[in-house]
């Protein structure tokens, strides 16, 4: 090995490692911005969104606070309207305790001005004469019922609320409650927990609080820094600044972190690092295997070419003189197309990565917004579930009241009497009915009215009172004539021998439920929802195929599928690219009881993040791609004295190449470098040292595929431990994306492909080296059983594959039951030779370039077809076989060919004198025939055949002068024969004498028999013995 060959090739090392720095320094900092940007906007919206999240949460406790304390005003008030109207009211504990249940609270208590408790359910903590109660006093001023007044005692484990009711002058109604139930509900559906603990910032970041005047954490999703010291945590005061974005080191963790003060706290919205490096290290892993497998092939295939080119000694004409450097030709020709061809697989690799990565953020994204949406749509249906249960129980508790107090004192059904009812029970009316569902009195001007006997009819289901039902709760419901959300309670009422005799039904109209439900509408959801720059939400009707929500609001009515849409986008869990209204966005979906809603993002966004990356990979891979190929193909001229040393370590090294690797001329007219049959199928692989440049570069392939696959492969069957839960990889290997021809289905069928490749090659490897252990048995099972594995894989991996990319299988099984009815009836043949053409195709019996033997013909394979296998027979014909008929293949692929010729004597001539002409003869005819590589070789007697003994010669040549060589022995043969009068035997009938033969003598005889032997060890491995049996 030369010293220039040494520093070439530690330069171009140098270089490739220098190269693949950079090229992942470059690939990490682009990605790391893309990343960055995509988490700022994740952040950005989080941030635009937290301040309506908290006014929305703390108007929930405001109004869950308000109407807790209007409930239980009321039932003050209520108690104190019983004690004013003759309904059996009596300061006593026993009619106290009557009330309790009758209201159902904790506590009820008639206390004097003075705080002295007159009445009571049960005991109570409070002393109503401290200051602390003056509140409640209020409503002998005001005659309304107080504001609650709420009492933590001394244990700090019971908290209180009171509130109180006028019954005269002296006396006022108090009820004690506890507001577990209250604070409860706060705690679900207004703290910092229920607000924060819902956010979700991209695909694995959240957002937690720190208070601005102590810096204590005050939520985190982690429990056990809620109360520590942001400080201690990590985050340096300068960075906590409304409005920005900075990188954070919090308990340890580090976390690109937008901040918003809001109030006296600071909102953290985070994404961990962690997250961003997990898609950004197999993105840029992925461009940098591929870039450097590029630069590695194309290095060593220039190395390997130079180091063949030192050993046999350097061409002049392998080299063009450009001054004071020489051009490598054969290098260069074949290392500029390598160049280009990795430039290519750089930039489509880094472009399929690429939209890989954005896809999948985006999609991944889509997804968390959806799933967002969807929950933010099932909790507010849970809040007015729940809140509609709240107001059943709360308002069936008044409609008791009404029917207790009704009950007690008929006097009261009075119309201004039943508006102070209403008044103090809080609801808009109340109706009396009698028991034959005749409207009998109500504080509305709605009079006149009879219960209705139609089923279908609204008023019908209250009838179930004048039968013995003792409530009924009708679900709210929009009135028939103004449109609004109204709601009827009824509950039985009695006569004095306590006989239903009627009932009392409420009137209401809840506010509250309908705005909430109101905010369920689909339009009032999606209106605002923003993804990335562009994105948006839109709902299609699921019944009707109309757009029910869209940004665009002339869309909305109008037919999706009208618009671009088609019937299979219109389902759940939708995944991929649509277009509407001549728009292309790429779009995931959801399904609710009514709508198909989509998340979207036009295609233009993404196409924006994804090009300035592949230019500027593409930009650095073709400077380096150029850089490499000037290095490899271009070398200093070497001086007189360094070419001489160069040949003469040309000389010393020899060729190298054994026979195991032989010159093919391919159908273009090039020589190609190949291996032997003998090699291929026999030895199973050539050493290291007998592999041409190219079989090298081969090599080096192969491994660079095989550590690829296998890493893969890796991968897959360990995705838990080796992706994060919310990585782009995760998201395929989920499957929750759209089947068809895209980037994830795509992405699937290669992993698949690896995990197939991989198993595959490890199962044929184990089976090898059982076949070693058995014998020819085992051999046989062993080969067979890896054969059969080699097209299972194969098969399962492509009917996967369809599955995949959206092909139905199971209907391409019935049409290939279809297609198989009419093969047997006409299509047999040609179906026929398409599966021997794969089958041909995928064994690799034999290859373009090759000799073989098919069927008595022999010529150099110039095309393996699907259909057809043509091969030249060496005089320019070129030979068609249907591939059903390729069989008894005999590959002759060697490093060089043979031409025979046969001939025939007379069986009355000397074969003694015979094979001594032709020892004679030989060197001439070899001198005379410049093709002859070796040779020529007598074979000896193939046939005695009836009329002659036919003898066989053979001569090395190269397979394109195989047939002209043949023609010219045989011309040869004849000359001699004339020359030494030897009789070619010929079918004729004999009119004269026999002929008398010459005998041998035994000079001749002994001479004959060294050199049969001679030429039986010459051509030991030259000719095709088989073909003396045919």
């Amino acid at each position: 090995m030369s010293r220039a060959f040494k520093i070439k090739a530690v330069v171009l090392a140098a270089f490739a490692v220098a190269s693949v720095v950079l090229m992942g320094v470059i690939l990490s900092s682009m990605q790391d911005k893309l990343s960055v940007d995509d988490c700022t906007s994740d952040i950005r919206y989080e941030m635009e969104s937290l301040p309506g999240l908290l006014a929305a949460a703390d108007e929930e406790t405001a109004q869950n606070t308000e109407t807790f304390d209007a409930v239980y005003q009321s039932k003050a008030a209520s108690v104190a309207f019983m004690a004013n109207n003759n309904v059996g009211f009596a300061a006593t504990d026993a009619k106290m305790a009557e009330y309790r249940d009758l209201l159902g609270v904790g506590n009820v208590m008639v206390v004097d001005r003075d705080g002295t408790v007159v009445a009571r359910a049960q005991d109570t903590r409070a002393d109503f004469s401290y200051e602390r109660y003056n509140q409640l006093r209020t409503v002998f001023d005001t005659g309304e019922p107080s504001e609650a007044v709420e009492v933590e005692f001394d244990d700090g484990a019971t908290r209180l609320r009171y509130y109180a009711a006028r019954i005269d002058d002296s006396l006022m109604a108090v009820i004690e409650q506890d507001p577990a139930e209250l604070y409860q509900l706060v705690e679900e559906t207004g703290s910092l927990d229920s607000v924060l603990g819902n956010v979700s910032v991209g695909q694995g970041g959240y957002v937690f609080a720190v208070s601005s005047r102590d810096y204590l954490v005050a939520y985190h999703p982690d429990e056990a820094l809620v109360g520590a010291d942001a400080l201690d945590l990590g985050i340096d005061v300068a960075d906590l600044e409304d409005g920005a974005f900075s990188w954070m080191t919090v308990n340890g963790e580090s976390l690109y972190c937008g901040v918003s003060k809001i109030d006296d706290t600071y909102y953290l919205s985070v994404v961990p690092e962690s997250e961003l490096a997990s898609s950004r290290n197999l993105t840029v892993g992925v461009i940098l295997f591929v870039f450097f497998s590029v630069l590695a092939v194309v290095i060593l295939y220039g190395l390997f070419v130079m180091r063949e080119d030192e050993k046999r000694g350097h061409n002049p004409e392998d080299y063009a003189n450009l001054g004071p450097v020489r051009f490598n030709k054969p290098v260069g020709r074949k290392a500029i197309v390598l160049s280009f061809v990795g430039f290519l697989a750089v930039l489509v690799a880094t472009f399929y990565m690429q939209t890989l990565f954005s896809l999948s953020t985006v999609s991944v994204n889509a997804q968390e917004r959806a799933a967002t949406i969807e929950e933010g749509m099932a909790r507010t249906n849970e809040q007015a579930a729940a809140l509609t249960e709240q107001y059943n129980e709360r308002y069936l508790s008044k409609a008791e009241v009404a029917s207790y107090v009704l009950d007690r004192n008929a006097e009261l059904k009075d119309k201004d009497k039943l508006q102070e009812l209403a008044d103090v029970l809080q609801v808009q009316y109340l109706y009396v009915f009698d028991g034959e569902g005749v409207l009998e009195s109500t504080n509305s001007s709605y009079t006149n009215f009879v219960l209705s006997e139609d089923p279908a009819e609204q008023s019908y289901e209250f009838r179930k009172l004048l039968q013995g039902v003792d409530f009924v709760i009708q679900e709210p419901q929009p009135d028939e004539v103004s449109g609004d959300l109204r709601q009827y309670i009824g509950v039985t009422l009695h006569d004095a021998q306590g006989n239903a005799d009627g009932f009392v039904q409420l009137g209401i109209r809840p506010q509250r439920l309908a705005t909430l439900l109101e905010s369920v509408q689909i339009d009032s959801i999606l209106d605002g929802v923003k993804i990335g720059a562009e994105g948006f939400a839109f709902a299609v009707d699921k019944t009707a195929g109309t757009f029910a929500y869209h940004p665009n609001a002339e869309l909305v009515g109008r037919a999706a599928t009208s618009y671009g849409m088609t019937d299979a986008q219109l389902k759940n869990g939708y995944s991929d690219y649509l277009t509407v209204d001549g728009k292309t966005y790429y779009a995931s979906s959801f399904e609710t009881d009514d709508y198909y809603v989509y998340v979207a993002q036009p295609e233009g966004e993404l196409m924006t993040e994804r090009v300035p990356l592949t230019v500027a990979t593409g930009v650095s891979g073709l400077v380096c791609q150029i850089i490499v190929f000037l290095l490899v193909a271009f070398e200093v001229r070497p001086r007189g004295r360094a070419v001489a040393d160069a040949a003469a370590l040309g000389s010393a090294s020899g060729d190298g190449e054994g026979k195991r690797v032989v010159d093919v001329t391919m159908p273009d007219g090039r020589t190609a470098k190949t291996e032997s049959a003998a090699s291929r199928w026999i030895y199973r692989s050539l050493g290291w040292g007998d592999k041409t440049a190219e079989q090298r570069v081969l090599t080096v392939i192969k491994v660079l595929v095989s550590i690829f696959a296998l890493a893969v492969c890796v991968a897959v069957l360990f995705k838990d431990a080796v992706f994060p839960p919310d990585s782009v990889f995760a998201h395929i290997l989920g499957g929750n994306w759209e089947r068809g021809l895209n980037v994830f289905a795509i992405t699937a069928c290669l992993m698949i492909a690896c995990v197939v490749m991989v198993i595959t090659m490890l199962v044929q490897q184990l089976l090898r080296l059982l076949a070693s252990v058995f014998g020819a048995r085992g051999e046989t099972m062993c080969r067979l059983f890896s054969s059969f594995i080699k097209y299972v894989s194969i098969i399962g991996m492509v009917y996967y594959c369809l599955m995949v990319i959206g092909i139905d299988t199971t209907t391409l099984l019935a049409s290939a039951g279809i297609l198989s009815i009419a093969i047997s009836f006409g299509a047999k043949d040609l179906v026929g030779d398409l599966i021997s053409g794969l089958f041909i195709i995928f064994e690799g019996d034999f290859r373009v370039g090759d000799i073989i033997q098919v069927g008595g013909r022999t010529g150099t394979v110039v095309e393996i077809g699907v259909r057809t296998t043509k091969i030249n027979d060496g005089s320019g014909n070129i030979i068609i076989l249907r591939n059903s008929e390729v069989s008894d293949v005999v590959n002759m692929t060697k490093e060089l060919s043979y031409a025979t010729c046969e001939v025939g004597i007379e069986y009355g001539e000397s074969l003694e004198r015979v094979e001594n002409i032709l020892e004679k003869e030989f060197p001439n005819i070899r001198r005379r025939l410049p093709a002859i590589e070796d040779g020529p070789f007598y074979k000896g007697i193939v046939a005695l055949a009836d009329n002659s003994v036919n003898i066989r010669i053979i001569a090395q040549c190269l397979e394109k002068n195989r047939g002209q060589l043949e023609r010219d022995l045989r011309r040869e043969m004849k000359l001699i024969f004339d020359e030494y009068d030897i009789s070619i035997p010929f079918p004729q009938v004999v009119v004269n004498q026999p002929k008398e033969f010459l005998e041998a003598t035994l000079a001749e005889q002994m001479r004959a028999d060294r050199f049969n032997e001679q030429q039986k060890e010459a051509s030991r491995d030259i000719g095709n013995e088989e073909e003396d049996e045919r």
